[in-house]
């Protein structure tokens, strides 16, 4: 064992983390974008090159300590060219300073491990209310439910007057309910075909479970039984590490579901038959051969967007991938912050107007 790893041995994790953050310093966000993705960290909604410095120095840190090759030491230059990050580490910065400088430097430290385990209880406490808020909601969010599917329908009339003929049908609850609110909605709008109208309008709910700790969020999409698929909860899940925090969120897996649908009426594809003449010693023989053609839909959603091999990667088709991780997740962020909590402003078309007062009202409260 060399000098340098009997040091190493001796370092706590955070000191590990920081003497990677110092060697990251020079790098590029494109380089630790791609070799963040290629261990499995989602870079999705990064924005200060800090917050890229420091998960790259944790999965370096994280893959050293579970004795793998990180495999993020050395970088491309233009030319091609591997080129090794120097070596200083954190002393590197420090050792040239006066002793007295120094010991501020280590009381600093002090300071910001203090600071890090307030953070910590934060967050527990942060958990504990969201799970408490979530909880006193849930009453309110079943009602909501009842009054859309009809269920308080003679509750509702006998308080008002109504004002249709006697005799004349009615409709039971609020017909379309999530759909229309989905396309309100700018985020999801664009990502709803025509076709999925009719089969958005037998969903009965959807809901938002936030895991305990605070780190991720599953949502439910609560459908009736209907012509198009079997199931009748369709699922997505995200586990976002820092979910809690006020920083841009960092999403770290992504788990979809597999719809169940029935046949030939799939939304999210066209089945294609094509008849296929063999060649050579097939010569003559005709086989039909059946394609699925993906199409436009909304049900595309519950499935997540894919992870390749990024270590194959160039620069452009990691950014494609990021885009489609945030692209989903803005999808996902849509349904747990504005439809879900504020269903019937979306339905009824005043949600766009309210955040956009609310938004002015915060502006001139800056100023």
């Amino acid at each position: 064992m060399t000098s340098e790893d009997e040091t190493a041995a001796t370092m706590t994790t955070e000191e590990k983390i920081q003497a990677e953050i110092e060697k990251a310093k020079g790098m590029k966000i494109s380089e630790m974008k791609m070799k963040l993705m290629a261990k499995g960290v989602l870079t999705s909604h990064f924005v200060e090159k800090d917050e890229f410095v420091r998960a790259y120095a944790e999965a370096v840190v994280k893959s050293s300590e579970s004795g793998l090759s990180s495999g993020l030491t050395g970088f491309k230059n233009n030319d091609g060219a591997v080129e090794e990050v120097e070596d200083d580490g954190v002393e590197g910065i420090t050792e040239g300073l006066p002793h007295y400088i120094q010991l501020r430097v280590e009381k600093l430290k002090e300071i910001n491990n203090e600071r890090d385990a307030l953070m910590k209880e934060y967050l527990a406490e942060r958990a504990a209310m969201e799970a408490k808020f979530q909880k006193l909601s849930e009453p309110l969010y079943e009602r909501r439910k009842e009054v859309v599917l009809g269920q308080m329908d003679d509750e509702i009339a006998a308080a008002g007057e109504t004002k249709e003929a006697d005799g004349e049908e009615m409709d039971k609850g609020i017909p379309m309910f999530w759909a229309c609110a989905i396309q309100q909605m700018p985020v999801t709008q664009g990502i709803v075909s025509e076709e999925d109208i009719e089969c958005l309008g037998h969903l009965e709910d959807i809901k938002c479970i936030n895991d305990d700790n605070g780190e991720g969020f599953s949502l439910e999409f609560h459908f009736a039984p209907n012509d198009y698929f079997e199931n009748t909860v369709l699922t997505k899940s995200y586990d976002v590490p820092n979910l809690l925090l006020a920083d841009e969120p960092i999403l770290k897996n992504v788990e979809g579901c597999e719809i169940k649908w029935k046949p030939n009426i799939a939304l999210t594809h066209v089945e294609v038959t094509k008849q296929q003449r063999g060649t050579g010693k097939n010569a003559g023989q005709v086989r039909t051969v059946t394609k699925k053609v993906p199409r436009d839909s909304f049900f595309n959603f519950f499935t997540a967007p894919s992870m390749p091999n990024l270590e194959t990667m160039d620069e452009e088709e990691c950014l494609r991938v990021e885009a489609a991780f945030d692209e989903d997740y803005d999808i996902a962020q849509a349904f747990r912050s504005h439809i879900i909590p504020k269903a019937i402003e979306w339905f009824a078309g005043d949600a766009m107007e309210k955040e956009l007062e609310a938004a002015m009202e915060g502006m001139e409260l800056k100023e």
